[in-house]
């Protein structure tokens, strides 16, 4: 279920930065938020997360941004940061959306500090904080529907 999950979650970011303007305010990154919401079903399996979001990270890389290894690595250190939150934190909804805050926030802030290094963007705390902003709105709302969906599921599963 949690593969299914990444799948959806990289078909249907595609789908939405193809309508939504980069500019939005909306801007998706549910890969990102997808794995910050399921690192806690890979129970006991911190390798293979690790060795999931660094693939996730490649497959990223190559859809949606044509540059190598930026996000590969982005991934894997966003992977470990997932994990060192989730060993001091419960698995709830609100520690869940605060994580995948915090997560979005790196990733954005990594991204756009990259982007001044290499002279694509001037520093400017307004653009950065508005490119963050941007982010969590959508991405909160999808992580969420992703927990709940979770819960759902494996509760259910539970059952029978």
């Amino acid at each position: 279920m949690v593969y299914i999950i990444i799948i959806f979650s990289i078909l249907f970011e595609s789908a939405i930065s193809n309508v939504v303007n980069l500019y939005s305010l909306f801007f998706p990154l549910f890969l990102i938020t997808s794995l910050s919401i399921l690192y806690p079903y890979f129970k006991g399996k911190t390798q293979k997360f690790i060795i999931t979001c660094t693939i996730c990270g490649f497959i990223y890389d190559l859809v949606f941004t044509h540059s190598l290894f930026v996000n590969t690595i982005s991934f894997s250190l966003i992977s470990l940061f997932i994990m060192l939150c989730y060993n001091y934190i419960n698995y709830n909804i609100v520690s869940s959306g605060f994580i995948n805050i915090i997560t979005i926030t790196i990733y954005q802030t990594i991204h756009y500090f990259l982007l001044c290094i290499l002279d694509y963007l001037k520093f400017n705390e307004i653009n950065l904080l508005k490119c963050i902003l941007s982010s969590i709105i959508l991405n909160l709302i999808y992580g969420i529907i992703i927990y709940l969906f979770m819960k759902l599921v494996y509760n259910k599963i539970k059952k029978d």
